[in-house]
């Protein structure tokens, strides 16, 4: 999210992975043990009445304690994650059950919903400047499928144990274990990602805003969310 306050750009920006799971057992032959689909990223618009109007500094604690924010922009990623088990064992006579799981396949799918929050009064640079927040979002968001698929293949084949009240409950622990570990990476690969490079934009935009005095620059905002693209992959190995 953005804002353009004493002429500097700054951001506040909210990005999450909810992995969610539904574990179904076969002992069947599994002819594609992960499959990835990606929903279109979804862009909405809300418009608040001015940039002092109640309705907006409401939306967030944040914009309370600084009047000044012009916009900003709300992204999630989110990765939904079906997991096909095998049981390798299953114990439900002590009272309580446990159980070991093979994670025979996985299907992902894939969502970024994007929603821009502008004032009726909001300039040409700051729409442009959310325009290169949801640009960043788009390009990071390419990478997710492989980023995705990627994390499946790890757990395809792994086992894990669970505990639980009865033998679904002791499934749902260990396929949390499963989630977990494709969520760490989805995390760190997308989620993380597309937060350096928004606060790497910012910081970009609001140096070329005090080089030109405030006064348009020759530089677009996308060109600027490009460079920042560029940077943080140079310089993080983290998300390669």
């Amino acid at each position: 999210m953005a804002r353009l306050a004493n002429g500097f750009f700054s951001s506040f920006f909210g990005s999450a992975c909810l992995v969610a799971s539904l574990a179904s057992c076969s002992n069947g032959d599994v002819s594609q043990p992960v499959s990835v689909t990606a929903a279109p990223l979804a862009l909405h618009t809300s418009y608040f009445k001015d940039s002092k109007s109640k309705d907006f500094r409401s939306l967030d604690e944040s914009v309370l304690k600084d009047p000044n924010f012009d916009a900003f922009t709300i992204w999630f990623f989110h990765c939904f994650a079906d997991f096909q088990t095998q049981d390798e064992h299953v114990d439900d006579t002590s009272g309580a059950s446990s159980v070991r799981l093979k994670i025979k396949a996985v299907q992902i799918r894939l969502s970024c919903p994007i929603t821009i929050w502008l004032a009726k009064d909001s300039s040409v640079l700051v729409r442009e400047h959310e325009k290169g927040h949801v640009y960043i979002c788009s390009k990071v968001y390419g990478r997710a499928p492989k980023v995705a698929r990627d994390a499946a293949l790890l757990v395809v084949g792994k086992s894990y144990n669970g505990m639980g009240r009865n033998p679904a409950a002791a499934r749902q622990m260990a396929i949390a274990q499963a989630e977990g570990d494709i969520a760490q990476i989805f995390r760190e690969k997308i989620v993380a990602l597309a937060d350096e490079i928004s606060t790497a934009y910012d910081a970009l935009c609001s140096d070329d805003l005090a080089v030109n005095s405030g006064k348009n620059s020759k530089k677009t905002q996308q060109a600027l969310a490009d460079l920042a693209y560029q940077q943080v992959l140079e310089r993080a190995v983290t998300f390669l």
